[in-house]
């Protein structure tokens, strides 16, 4: 054992842990030379977790026309790509200068195509038969009470505040309907903005319709329109 003990005091420890690390620092000292920092870069880039960077779209300007009613769900997606939310018969896009609700039919058709404004830029060109319509993003509350084939009604709920106006459109024998929206939700988001003022006990509107911008309009199979899914447009951490 005393053997032993002499023969551990005799290794120069304290030398080879230097020289270790000495060999180490300068082999880095190497490396650095020889890759540059730009190879640097790309080692370590191997060598970390994988990012992923998703580039926002902005919406296709025929969007109320190149998607049709009764479109294969698999065919709108060949399209526009894999939309930001899915749920019940249902598929939400995020552009940068909207937001794209879409409703499908049992048989996976498009039932609905409905577009909130994000952007004050934006403009699409909305399908009307039966009176002069603006494109979305220009169009007031004026000109669309002037339609009188359509019904304006005021909904409202602890998270929104809305006036909806809608019915039914197209050519003799292919009826379709359409919806204008002038949605005010409660809760901040990417909505473009746009509000107004109700009576409620004389359920009339207070506010000038010339002032008051529509901010969502929807194509749908069916009269049955319901609020738009704004809150989908709510992102969190961003």
């Amino acid at each position: 054992m005393g053997k032993f003990s002499e023969i551990i005091g005799l290794i120069p420890f304290k030398d080879i842990a230097v020289n270790a690390i000495g060999g180490f620092l300068g082999g880095l000292v190497l490396l650095w030379l020889a890759m540059g920092s730009r190879g640097i870069r790309t080692l370590r880039s191997r060598f970390q977790r994988p990012s992923v960077r998703i580039e926002r779209r902005k919406t296709p300007e025929n969007v109320f026309t190149g998607i049709e009613l009764s479109a294969p769900a698999a065919w709108v997606r060949e399209q526009l790509g894999s939309p930001t939310r899915v749920g019940d018969k249902w598929w939400g896009y995020r552009f940068t200068d909207s937001l794209l609700s879409l409703q499908f039919n049992e048989n996976e058709s498009v039932k609905s195509i409905s577009v909130a404004l994000t952007d004050p830029n934006a403009r699409f060109e909305f399908p009307a038969w039966h009176f002069d319509c603006r494109p979305l993003g220009e169009m007031t509350l004026k000109e669309v009470l002037a339609a009188d084939h359509l019904d304006l009604e005021f909904n409202e709920s602890m998270r929104h505040s809305e006036l909806l106006i809608k019915g039914r459109e197209g050519p003799k024998g292919a009826w379709h309907y359409i919806g204008f929206g002038v949605l005010s939700p409660h809760i901040p988001g990417p909505l473009l903005d746009s509000t107004f003022e109700w009576d409620r006990d004389k359920n009339r509107l207070l506010s000038n319709p010339e002032d008051v911008k529509i901010n969502w309009a929807t194509v749908s199979s069916t009269y049955d329109i319901d609020c738009f899914p704004w809150d989908f447009g709510i992102t969190v951490g961003i």
